[in-house]
């Protein structure tokens, strides 16, 4: 399971580890993860603590490793322009998967990068179909309203799959087509949109 830095929690690590998923999360900065030992990929083992016990523990003047917790592989790293001449944020990713044969640090880079693409999913449904934040369904009932979902979803999925065919004509990945300007393409080649029923 991959989760921006909003996630990451001694409670919701346990909810998660309990039903034998694995993890992968982006810790946000000032997190306390101490580092237990540095393996042999340059990411290290720590630990995230139950803030319970942490509190109780430094009152009694313990810190970092000394306090006991759920035990977490971090994998550090930056990403910079193709250039060289930006370099991002330190992003931090917390795993379960504690041996980096099971899980490399380029690997897991790139799965946390593929997870916005559901972000920007979520974006260009919400925006480029529907309307935007502020355009509300019409459908009043619950069956209507259902229906009017799968017609949205439908439509995302059809425009993603005429991207999907035009880049694999070209030799592209589909992600470096723009979904806004597919669908204003699309839009202008519709000639009456009210022409079928939407039975």
């Amino acid at each position: 399971m991959v989760a921006d830095r909003n996630f990451l929690s001694h409670a919701a690590l346990t909810q998660v580890l309990a039903t034998g998923a694995h993890v992968l999360w982006r810790a946000r900065a000032g997190v306390d993860l101490p580092v237990l030992s540095v393996l042999d990929d340059g990411t290290y083992t720590s630990r995230v603590a139950d803030p319970n016990v942490s509190r109780r523990l430094r009152r009694r003047g313990k810190s970092g490793a000394d306090i006991p917790g759920i035990t977490v592989r971090v994998i550090e790293y930056s990403v910079s322009t193709e250039a060289g001449t930006d370099v991002s944020e330190l992003f931090a990713l917390v795993t379960d998967l504690l041996d980096p044969g099971q899980l490399s640090g380029p690997q897991a880079a790139g799965a946390y990068g593929q997870r916005w693409q559901i972000e920007t999913a979520f974006a260009e449904l919400e925006t480029g179909v529907r309307g935007g934040p502020a355009v509300v369904l019409r459908s009043k009932s619950p069956d209507m309203i259902r229906q009017e979902l799968y017609a949205l979803l439908c439509t995302y999925q059809a425009i993603r799959t005429l991207i999907c065919h035009a880049a694999a004509a070209e030799g592209l990945d589909p992600d470096r087509i723009s979904f806004t300007r597919a669908k204003e393409a699309i839009a202008a080649r519709v000639s009456d949109a009210a022409a079928f029923s939407p039975r």
